[in-house]
């Protein structure tokens, strides 16, 4: 049996009774997920049509035994592995292509714009279910001419789809995927990357469980450590 013992003066996992919807498992979903699971939620739909690659294995939650398989199985077996009690795992092999009901807690980890309009439309679609949306982005700035690396940020949205405010604050956000500027090659993911925006995320749902303040726009240079914005 699981043992939080812990973490009870922090988030006491009986209180962590919604489901958690993560469409997207690589550098951001893929160890959200899991740090989700060792919060204490114990329900999870695992969506994404990729499989593990072995180039995914160093800048995602995902180890070497698993290459060639589909990611949502792989991701639900490590979330299976957590603990050794017993827990709803459904893994969805495939792209989320908006024609199905969301619930619980959703996570949107996609690298396309494009795929995010499609998720926040399902989630308006289903927004009496989905009472926390979030949308976590991970963005790297290239110096041709300097060749490296002078930016990695994080970007987190942490919203209310039924909230008038909220929409209208976030709506603004999904621009065109031409409007992105693109990642340079052998620049995209990185572990310590996907490890923070994970925990944030975590932090962020954790302080809306317990009716505590967090941000609902939230961006970070890591290469910095600056904070670039921060709103409640």
């Amino acid at each position: 049996m699981s043992n939080f013992l812990r973490q009870l003066d922090i988030i006491n996992p009986d209180h962590l009774v919604y489901p958690v919807t993560c469409v997207g498992l690589g550098g951001i979903g893929s160890f959200t997920a899991v740090a989700l699971r060792k919060l204490g939620f114990r329900k999870f739909f695992l969506y994404d049509g990729d499989i593990v690659e072995a180039h995914n294995v160093p800048g995602q939650n995902f180890t070497p035994n698993r290459v060639g398989m589909p990611k949502a199985t792989a991701l639900a077996e490590i979330l299976h592995e957590c603990f050794d009690d017993e827990a709803d795992i459904y893994p969805r092999p495939t792209q989320f292509r908006g024609d199905e009901p969301l619930e619980g807690i959703v996570v949107s980890g996609v690298d396309s714009m494009s795929s995010r309009k499609i998720i926040w439309r399902a989630v308006q679609n289903s927004r009496a279910l989905v009472p926390l949306y979030i949308d976590g982005r991970i963005g790297i700035e290239w110096s041709e001419e300097e060749h490296r690396v002078i930016g990695e940020w994080i970007e987190i949205f942490s919203v209310n789809p039924s909230s008038t405010d909220d929409i209208e604050f976030y709506e603004p956000h999904l621009f065109e995927d031409e409007e992105a500027a693109p990642f340079h090659c052998t620049a995209q993911a990185v572990i310590y990357t996907g490890n923070i925006i994970a925990g944030i995320i975590t932090s962020n749902v954790k302080k809306w469980i317990c009716k505590e303040k967090f941000p609902r726009h939230f961006l970070f240079d890591v290469l910095t450590l600056d904070m670039l914005h921060a709103i409640e």
